[in-house]
């Protein structure tokens, strides 16, 4: 069954994005120990989930997106955010570079989805609308902070790193790792099955989510060897 239009940091994803894809959709893969989430914590997992994939699917040209970009192009987007931001420190808020920094900021969250994800691990909510309050002259104490994180950003750590050709996908196993875990209190994985086979249940799940919301999945084992790389990190 198809959902209505579904928000992204910054406006409205026009689209729609299946019901399907949700904290619903991993219920069959909780284990026995798995805890009870509480409605809250169950609300937000929903929501990161919903925000995950539609980012993939914009990134990927679902919707009104440009199609998937190289990660040459976004960490140019990402050092063109960080250069203007610098400079808007360093001036004091100067109107120009208050302006070169709205430049710096469309509204194309393949682009830009790397950036937001990071800003969010560093407490900062979204980046997405502070263009238009930068347009509109209503900066605040917290979009001041913000700009100071942009501007001493780690490009190389916001951006996922070179040997994988679809940095959307890289995200977004990335993003929905520690979902994964805290829901069905499962490693993600591969594992060895009943017959030896070895198996990737949160490669399964992947899939899924990506076949609801209209794309086609990415060839066998692509997602298990993300989540291996991920580990070999640590």
């Amino acid at each position: 069954m198809a959902g209505g239009r579904v928000p992204v940091r910054g406006g409205m994803a026009w689209g729609r994005l299946s019901w399907d894809i949700g904290i619903k959709s991993l219920g069959q893969y909780r284990s026995d120990n798995a805890p009870d989430l509480t409605c809250r914590d169950a609300r937000n997992a929903h929501k990161q989930v919903r925000d995950a994939v539609n980012l993939y699917r914009l990134a990927h040209g679902g919707s009104k997106g440009t199609g998937p970009q190289t990660r040459t192009k976004i960490v140019e987007a990402v050092e063109r955010v960080k250069k203007n931001a610098a400079g808007v420190v360093k001036s004091g808020c100067k109107e120009s570079w208050l302006d070169r920094l709205a430049n710096a900021l469309p509204v194309d969250v393949s682009l830009r989805a790397d950036l937001q994800y990071a800003m969010r691990r560093q407490g900062i909510d979204s980046i997405w609308s502070l263009r238009s309050r930068i347009d509109a002259g209503n900066i605040s104490k917290a979009d001041l902070a913000a700009v100071k994180v942009l501007a001493e950003i780690d490009v190389d750590k916001v951006v996922p790193l070179r040997g994988h050709p679809d940095p959307p996908l890289t995200r977004l196993v990335r993003e929905l790792t520690p979902i994964w875990r805290c829901v069905t209190e499962t490693s993600p994985y591969p594992k060895n099955d009943r017959c030896g086979k070895k198996v990737c249940l949160f490669a399964d799940w992947i899939a899924e989510l990506i076949k609801a919301a209209g794309l086609r999945p990415p060839p066998e084992n692509t997602v298990a060897r993300l989540v291996r790389r991920q580990k070999s990190r640590k």
